[in-house]
């Protein structure tokens, strides 16, 4: 997406204006601690004031950028503590930072200031470059106080996020530039907020944002947390020193720019392409579901690619064709020119990601299109090039049931272009993705254990993480994952033997169930107490998720997709016995919203002479559920734990 987002400083820097000095932040000399409200008491730590300011200024080598943040935190515990004793800083180059001081206020007004030879480097696990510090001297009642400024890249879609998981009692954000470049902001999560426009500086124009008392963000279950908080997105939306009308930065301007950069191949990439297809017989295939699924799975199969690959020789189809290594570019513009060459038709279609950032279709902001992916409108059905776990139609789910910019080609004259569209993703029907259990039960009296017979079923989206799993893990790897998904509904790990089925990516576009089958002598679900024999039967499903929270819920419920749990179980009864608790089976819990279910849990069972077959359907047909149900989302949910906690008690006759 480099590239795509790639801006002309020349359209943006016409008629620059001397280089102005930003304003850098100061502080009280002589701070006094702040009081808190009684409602903060329990908290570990709380945002006192957040600050966040971006600065575009002209120099002579075209616009630049300069962000400011300045905070003060109070921590009230050690957990607070423990949390502010170290700041992060968003730069990486220390020449890059302007100005910085930090400080701790302890209670007794002793006050400890940053030595700024103190900074340090730091590399987190995904190799991102930041500086580090120590605040010393914090104790239960300290104020942690810290501003820097930063020189950056002039970027043009910029994101706040004011909201976190402690309350802040005070967030500000600026937006300062030339006063040519108009910049349109728009407020995510947040009800109301106080917006200025301060157009008294000649030179300058000033958008602020300020927010108050924004409450505390708990990671809740089956939500997205980092999508649901409080944020402020800007981007530059005119140029006035050219038009006031003309606006900049359309999603109608980033299709036909997707479009130029995926299909720029020369006339002899193309012809290369053309040896590629005869050489791999892709156009022996009749329909055009199956000459998609053959591509894919060639490319998918033969030629890596990955983010971290990059450079011109990962672009170039001629070496990517010889190399069998690509970068996310590449093998976008090489899916397209088979596609081409085969005569299908295509559209691309940019995407964010439900987890953190999606696109807002009155509202450009390029830097949430991240994704990429092929749309097939003959099929009505999507392909994610670069996700090498799903195979057509499924692509990563995260990446659909939202909105995404849809790249539709087209002639003008003799020019070929696109326009753009922004229109939802749609995933699968929940009735394709199964997690299915057909479990069969019997008592070895002898050895005094269960003998379970387990199949576990996955279609669907669900079934990707174990194709991958069983696919791209080493042999041993393997071994471990199998013993751990027996493990999973019988608590042993005593197999006696397993079998797969469908776990290679072939029989993925089918969508042939990906099936785990293993024989288990599993003595942890049975005991005896006197002259009974009690049956953990429920951990047959496995372990489930069970929802409590003290607080009110905040956000609404999201799942990754949806879809139906069916589980079957067969208990023999052993001679002798019968059983004294079977109407526990039973649970009933269904959601009907205007007279039609989107979710439930319904177990129920049968006996049939000694054998007790007990059936559990549990689906989840949306992928959103409002906060106003809660209570019924969570009975739903609830209901899988406590059939998981069920068991069976065996009398003798």
């Amino acid at each position: 997406m480099n590239k795509i987002l790639f801006t002309p400083l020349l359209l943006l820097s016409s008629l620059f204006s001397n280089a102005q000095k930003i304003v850098l932040e100061t502080w009280e000399d002589k701070p006094k601690l702040h009081t808190l409200d009684k409602q903060f008491q329990n908290e570990s730590a709380v945002v006192l004031y957040d600050l966040r300011r971006m600065e575009y200024y002209d120099e002579k080598d075209g616009l630049v950028g300069f962000k400011t943040l300045h905070r003060i935190v109070k921590v009230l515990d050690d957990k607070g503590i423990e949390s502010y004793n170290k700041i992060y800083l968003g730069v990486a180059n220390s020449n890059d930072i302007l100005d910085i001081k930090a400080r701790s206020i302890q209670p007794d007004g002793k006050i400890v200031n940053l030595d700024r030879n103190d900074i340090k480097d730091y590399k987190d696990d995904e190799g991102n470059m930041y500086k580090i510090f120590a605040i010393e001297g914090l104790v239960k009642g300290s104020e942690v106080e810290y501003y820097y400024t930063y020189k950056r890249s002039a970027s043009f879609f910029m994101k706040e996020i004011i909201q976190e998981s402690i309350p802040v009692v005070e967030s500000n954000v600026e937006i300062i530039g030339p006063k040519r470049l108009i910049f349109e902001p728009k407020v995510f999560n947040i009800s109301t907020i106080t917006q200025s426009l301060d157009t008294s500086d000649a030179e300058r124009r000033i958008v602020r944002f300020k927010q108050q008392n924004i409450v505390g963000a708990e990671n809740e279950k089956y939500s997205n947390y980092r999508s649901n908080l409080q944020r402020i997105e800007y981007k530059l939306s005119y140029n006035a020193s050219r038009s006031t009308s003309e606006r900049l930065f359309t999603w109608n301007e980033l299709a036909k720019r997707v479009f130029d950069i995926y299909n720029q191949i020369s006339d002899k990439d193309f012809k290369r392409i053309g040896d590629f297809i005869d050489k791999n017989k892709f156009d022996a295939y009749n329909s055009e579901r199956d000459k998609i699924v053959a591509v894919e799975q060639y490319i998918k199969k033969n030629i890596r690619t990955g983010e971290d690959i990059d450079g011109q020789d990962f672009e170039n189809i001629e070496k990517i064709l010889k190399n069998k290594i690509a970068s996310h570019g590449g093998i976008i513009r090489l899916y397209a020119g088979i596609f081409s060459r085969l005569g299908i038709s295509y559209n691309f279609v940019l995407t964010g990601d439900r987890s953190t950032f999606t696109l807002d279709k009155s509202f450009e902001n390029w830097s949430n299109a991240e994704n990429t992916l092929f749309y097939f409108p003959n099929l009505k059905k999507f392909m994610a090039p670069t996700a090498l776990e799903y195979r057509f139609p499924w692509i990563r789910p995260d990446w659909g049931g939202t909105n995404g910019l849809f790249c539709k080609s087209t002639t003008i004259g003799s020019f070929n272009t696109a326009v753009g569209e922004v229109k939802p993703i749609p995933l699968e029907d929940y009735t394709s993705t199964l997690n299915n259990i057909e479990a069969s039960v019997t008592i070895d009296p002898v050895k005094d254990s269960l003998l379970i017979d387990i199949k576990q079923i996955y279609t669907g989206y669900t079934s990707a993480i174990y194709r991958a799993t069983f696919t791209f893990t080493s042999a041993e790897e393997q071994r471990n994952i199998l013993k751990e998904m027996v493990k999973f509904g019988t608590k042993s790990e005593n197999i006696v033997s397993s079998k797969l089925e469908n776990a290679d990516f072939e029989s993925y576009p089918d969508n042939k169930p990906f099936v785990l089958s293993a024989s288990v002598r599993a003595n942890e679900l049975m005991e005896r107490a006197g002259d009974k024999i009690l049956v953990k039967i429920g951990e047959i499903i496995g372990p489930q998720v069970e929802m409590y929270q003290e607080k009110p819920r905040q956000f609404p419920m999201e799942l990754d997709y949806g879809h139906i749990l069916d589980r079957t179980i067969e208990f023999k009864v052993p001679e002798g016995y019968k059983l004294k608790n079977p109407e526990d089976l039973k649970i009933n819990h269904v959601y009907l919203d205007n007279g039609k279910q989107t979710m439930g849990f319904v177990s129920d069972y049968k006996l049939e002479g000694n054998k007790l077959k007990i059936r559990i359907t549990e689906d989840y047909r949306l992928l959103y559920y409002p906060v106003s149900i809660y209570e019924d989302y969570k009975r739903i949910i609830n209901a899988a734990a406590d059939f998981n906690k069920i068991v069976l008690v065996l009398e003798k006759l």
